[in-house]
């Protein structure tokens, strides 16, 4: 059973601006108007490759950029799939009421995790100014995760890709489990590092795993496997920017062609199941 562990929600211009798309997608070779997802194509591709669930993103970045997909918005959407989507509140600290947000999303719109980009949104991860939400989701149980790596939007900052910023964090929050999007890329080798220092640090593998070569995810897995780390990897596309059903058939690959990996050694079943959905699910709080 597929969870993907990062996919977004949002309508062109009215959620993400034009210079916004335009940057975003055209990383991708899109068009701008292809940033808006459409929730029914989206389950009819879902359904056939097997993806049972995805956790659906809000995104606020609308101090810096103009992007602002609402919590209200993602929460409509799960409250209509609710055995489909799993939703993601999204802060911006540099705003006003970002830890009353979380706790309104959780406690009233149902969203079981957070969403934050830290880079779009001009901030470090280790500023002060998200600890308030942070104790707000270590109060609520509830898994956060980071932008870190590359972006190609411009006015994001690229003093605040690196992952290496989360160290503080992880060590002043151990009980609140953090997931590194994207696996830092291009930051990898760091970001895995991370994880073996800091137990509550989880990554997932969206954007890296397939716009890498599948060698290259495969060794990467070989890596987080010989460091003791693979259970703490996460399956997700980044749609609109990954795609869902070719990034879920090279999955397969992995667990049957063993010529892919440095030591000979595919995924094993269970590591298979962790990576497509079983640590995902174990992050959420209970509902």
């Amino acid at each position: 059973m597929f969870i993907d562990a990062h996919l977004h929600a949002g309508e062109y211009l009215r959620h993400y601006p034009e210079d916004f798309a335009v940057q975003m997608m055209g990383s991708v070779g899109q068009a701008a108007a292809t940033i808006t997802t459409h929730i029914p194509s989206i389950l009819a591709e879902m359904d056939q490759v097997g993806v049972a669930k995805a956790f659906l993103l809000a995104f606020d970045a609308q101090r810096t950029l103009g992007v602002k997909v609402p919590n209200s918005y993602v929460a409509e959407i799960c409250q209509a799939y609710p055995d489909r989507f799993i939703g993601f509140c999204s802060v911006d600290a540099g705003t006003p009421g970002a830890a009353e947000a979380i706790y309104q999303s959780a406690t009233i719109l149902g969203l079981r995790g957070v969403k934050i980009a830290p880079a779009y949104v001009n901030l470090s991860p280790a500023d002060r100014c998200w600890y308030e939400t942070y104790k707000v989701a270590e109060t609520l149980g509830l898994p956060i995760l980071v932008h870190t790596g590359f972006t190609p939007a411009r006015q994001a900052s690229p003093r605040y890709f690196p992952p290496m910023l989360m160290s503080q964090v992880a060590q002043e929050f151990p009980q609140v489990r953090f997931i590194l999007a994207h696996l830092g890329t291009p930051w990898v080798k760091q970001c895995l590092d991370l994880l073996v220092k800091y137990p509550n640090l989880y990554a997932d593998i969206s954007i890296f795993g397939w716009h890498q070569p599948v060698e290259v995810l495969a060794q990467t897995l070989a890596s987080a496997r010989k460091q003791g780390v693979i259970d703490r990897l996460l399956w997700g596309t980044d749609y609109p920017w990954g795609p869902i059903t070719a990034y879920a058939q090279r999955m397969h690959l992995l667990k049957q062609d063993s010529s892919l990996f440095p030591d000979g050694q595919a995924l094993t079943e269970q590591e298979w199941h962790q990576l497509t959905g079983a640590t995902a699910l174990s992050l959420l709080a209970p509902t």
